[in-house]
């Protein structure tokens, strides 16, 4: 039977932004894993593999934003010690079931979480796929990461890469995404292009490679190149930080 994973004292009431993020997760936990059995997500399970044994090897690794668990299950499988977190219920159900091997430790954050379930200086990596983009305080965020951290350890991300085309003619579309009336109408006529306006009014953090070093490095992050070379997937880039000593 997989680990029941842990739920964090509710801290703060939720606010709109944070709970909108939590419920559109909630919504996708019966499609999600099929993202990565089908291939459209499976190339992000050896990219962070490759850059985190590039980088440290082995160790203990927080992956930050698990959702249904993929990438968790596959970094343990190659002998990290894994934790898992999640403010998405049922995300995290997905992958405590999907867990027959009891290889992760699983943890419910409230939306509104301020303090991670970890000692300082316990983790040798935090990874973060596609998560940072709908975190409100980003600052707030770095820094509880780099507590968590050991000195040099390593914080892997991915985040909307804004150089690429593909971003370019989302701006237009974020504009009338924040429109309430013609969102719930594209909703109701076209499904996939409701969901589609609903990512983008939530996803706030859509910045450039200077404005993440800059916020990483108040946090105590240096910014560096990736070890392996490897380009992610296309409208995504993957930013390497490194905690200072």
């Amino acid at each position: 039977m997989a680990k029941r994973f842990a739920d964090q004292p509710e801290q703060t009431r939720t606010s709109g932004h944070t709970s909108q993020v939590r419920d559109l997760w909630n919504s996708r936990a019966d499609d999600w894993p099929g993202k990565y059995a089908s291939g459209r997500l499976a190339g992000r399970l050896p990219l962070f593999a490759a850059e985190l044994h590039a980088r440290i090897g082995a160790g203990r690794v927080l992956d930050l934003g698990c959702g249904s668990g993929e990438l968790a299950r596959h970094l343990a499988s190659l002998g990290y010690r894994l934790t898992g977190c999640d403010i998405a219920p049922q995300m995290l159900e997905r992958a405590q079931i999907a867990d027959t091997d009891n290889a992760v430790t699983w943890v419910r954050l409230e939306p509104e979480w301020t303090t991670l379930p970890l000692l300082s200086l316990s983790q040798d990596a935090v990874i973060a796929s596609s998560v940072l983009e709908y975190v409100s305080d980003i600052s707030a965020v770095l820094r509880e990461t780099a507590r968590v951290l050991r000195p040099n350890g390593l914080l892997l991300c991915t985040v909307p890469d804004m150089s690429h085309p593909v971003r370019w003619g989302e701006s237009p579309l974020r504009l009338v995404a924040g429109i309430t009336q013609f969102r719930s109408l594209c909703g109701r006529v076209w499904p996939r292009l409701g969901s589609h306006l609903t990512y983008l009014r939530l996803s706030r953090q859509r910045r450039s490679v200077h404005w993440w070093q800059a916020k990483g490095r108040h946090a105590g992050f240096e910014l560096v190149p990736l070890a392996n070379g490897v380009v992610p997937r296309a409208r995504l880039r993957m930013l390497v930080f490194i905690r200072s000593a």
